[in-house]
């Protein structure tokens, strides 16, 4: 996934993104939240909004609560569901957003994914 959406970075002439280990595990919690709480939106059930879920685990950045999620059978699929979202393709290509934290929750129906985006 990380793969993916740095090559569309590329492609718009952004850089790279760096990954955030705390992040990462924020977005690994959403993906299993969403699955074992049976929900699929932003706002979670358990952690609320992307961005007090950050501010709650000590997360700091200058530009911070920028999320997509998404679920399909496979990771591929799950990133074309995200490009093909204006607002969420958006949130990819921001040249604000620097950081990223990828959370993958593999089910027996498919995966869901969380994408955490910060910015210094």
């Amino acid at each position: 996934m990380l793969e993916l959406v740095n090559q569309e970075r590329s492609k718009a002439g952004l850089p790279m993104y760096e990954v955030d280990p705390k992040l990462v595990q924020l977005a690994r919690m959403k993906s299993k939240d969403m699955y074992h709480n049976r929900y699929f939106r932003h706002t979670s059930p358990t952690y609320g909004s992307a961005l007090s879920m950050e501010i709650k685990a000590g997360f700091s950045a200058m530009v911070m609560g920028a999320e997509n999620i998404a679920k399909a059978a496979t990771v591929l699929r799950t990133h074309e569901l995200i490009m093909n979202s204006a607002n969420h393709r958006n949130n990819v290509l921001d040249p604000r957003h620097t950081i990223i934290g990828i959370g993958i929750f593999e089910t027996p129906y498919g995966v869901y994914v969380t994408q955490l985006f910060a910015g210094n």
